[in-house]
């Protein structure tokens, strides 16, 4: 029996602080495979990741186990992720992140959750430019561009990149913005036609609307 989630974090940040990558793998791995992927999601993944952080800032856990834990779940994700994807038939959702932006978990867990509700979900990985995203869509229709800003304007110019991103796009294609940076915007410094969007709550009802609506053309 899969116990509970806050219990198999716990285990696998043992595992992980014994750099035990076997045990590590299998827990993430039985995770996935057993719970549903809203479960999974918020209350494994999301919260390991934060603890994992939390415990390296704090000099708990080293580099090494930071990224034994994160690339084990980033793997897993996107083996989910190719799963889904051969049954979808839904909206196309195309999930990256701006120039700069390397931290791409945000994104990567919003793929897998719509791509287990139908969705068409194309990842492109972080640290994209607007220019390049922009281009990609110009040669294959995308309903909506989801990006994911952690990293702080001040640090780099996403507002700038999320206008020239908007400007590029067609009016009928629908960006989203999520994550810890999106969320402190205040609303009048973002572009017109850019959806804040700033809890999972928000994001699944997001989902739920547009899966109301018809489907961009492969």
């Amino acid at each position: 029996m899969q116990p509970p989630p806050d219990e198999l974090v716990s285990r696998i940040i043992a595992a992980a602080e014994v750099y035990d990558v076997s045990a590590c793998e299998e827990l993430i791995a039985s995770a996935i495979a057993t719970l549903d992927p809203l479960i999974y999601v918020r209350d494994v993944v999301a919260p390991l990741l934060r603890e994992t952080g939390t415990r390296w800032h704090w000099g708990k856990l080293s580099v090494a186990q930071e990224h034994m834990i994160s690339g084990l779940v980033r793997r897993r994700l996107s083996h989910a992720l190719d799963q889904y994807l051969p049954n979808a038939s839904g909206p196309v959702i195309l999930f990256s992140t701006l120039s700069g932006e390397r931290h791409e978990m945000g994104g990567l867990m919003g793929a897998v959750l719509a791509a287990s509700r139908g969705f068409r979900c194309i990842y492109l990985g972080p640290d994209l430019p607007a220019a390049e995203i922009a281009r990609f869509c110009a040669n294959r229709s995308v309903d909506v561009v989801a990006l994911s800003l952690v990293v702080q304007p001040d640090v780099i110019d996403s507002l700038a990149e999320l206008a020239d991103l908007r400007a590029q796009l067609p009016d009928t294609t629908q960006i989203w913005v999520a994550g810890q940076a999106a969320a402190m915007m205040p609303l009048s410094d973002i572009p017109a036609g850019i959806t804040p969007i700033h809890d999972l709550d928000a994001y699944l009802h997001r989902l739920a609307t547009l899966q109301a609506k018809p489907a961009a053309t492969p």
